[in-house]
């Protein structure tokens, strides 16, 4: 799947599991993902993998879920715009980094000021891959981000039976946007799903079931790779995905 390491505005940042239970999620998301760690003193934690990549973050948190962070550079100016743009902000700027916002579709996103002293790693097995806001309104999505950040998108499908389209930023795929279907509950409110890349999706979906997770949606092949929605213990849902150069027939694990 594409991905850009660049920190221009509207890039991925950071991904970062709020979690109601820290130090399970750190025993499953190591099983799963090869994630070892270092621990603060408030019981947050940088996962790590390799001798220097920095692949998320695990934190104390309310609700237990996965949050992407797109870059900006000032957090009360970013807040401003999402206003301009038809967003809300939620909460923030949180110490001085961080804003959180909603879409006008009303998916939840953190706006943040990357972090010196962290660089969120890219494209290799265990870490992040990439991330797709799941929307009811992709039109109204579009909108916003392309105002926000300057997108420029290309549209997969023929926008009414299939309505994927690809933010681009400088040349370089960033992020996706799906619009939601009937194969979705309709309670299914709009959302970020974040994918993490690993070297055998089949294999990580049957790891899942073995630390008490779930397997959401089965393995099957996509015009990326190979992928698998998942969740973990506590109930955080994401993705992971064996990326491949080239499938030649995707399958749509909802079509019966």
């Amino acid at each position: 799947m594409p991905h850009t390491n660049g920190l221009l505005s509207g890039t991925p940042c950071w991904v970062g599991l709020d979690s109601t239970d820290p130090p399970a999620s750190r025993d499953f998301y190591a099983a799963l993902l090869g994630w070892r760690y270092t621990v603060d003193q408030r019981g947050g934690a940088l996962a790590h993998v390799g001798p220097d990549a920095v692949a998320a973050g695990i934190d104390p948190g309310r609700r237990h879920e996965w949050r992407l962070h797109l870059a900006i550079r000032n957090p009360w100016i970013a807040a401003e715009r999402v206003r301009q743009h038809g967003g809300r902000v939620v909460r923030g700027p949180l110490e001085g980094r961080t804003v959180i916002a909603e879409d006008p579709s009303g998916g939840l996103i953190a706006l943040s000021a990357p972090r010196p002293d962290v660089t969120l790693a890219y494209g290799i097995p265990g870490c992040f891959e990439w991330a797709d806001l799941n929307t009811r309104d992709g039109q109204l999505a579009d909108k916003f981000f392309r105002g926000l950040f300057g997108y420029s998108q290309g549209q997969v499908g023929d926008g009414v039976d299939l309505d994927y389209t690809v933010w681009w930023l400088n040349g370089e795929a960033v992020l996706g946007r799906y619009r939601m279907g009937q194969e979705f509950p309709a309670s299914t409110p709009p959302h970020w799903m974040v994918f993490f890349q690993v070297t055998d999706t089949d294999e990580a979906a049957r790891c899942a079931r073995r630390q008490a997770g779930t397997v959401v949606v089965e393995p099957f092949d996509s015009a990326y790779g190979r992928v698998a929605v998942l969740t973990d213990p506590q109930g955080a849902t994401f993705s992971v995905i064996e990326p491949a150069e080239e499938v030649e027939e995707p399958v749509d694990p909802y079509d019966d």
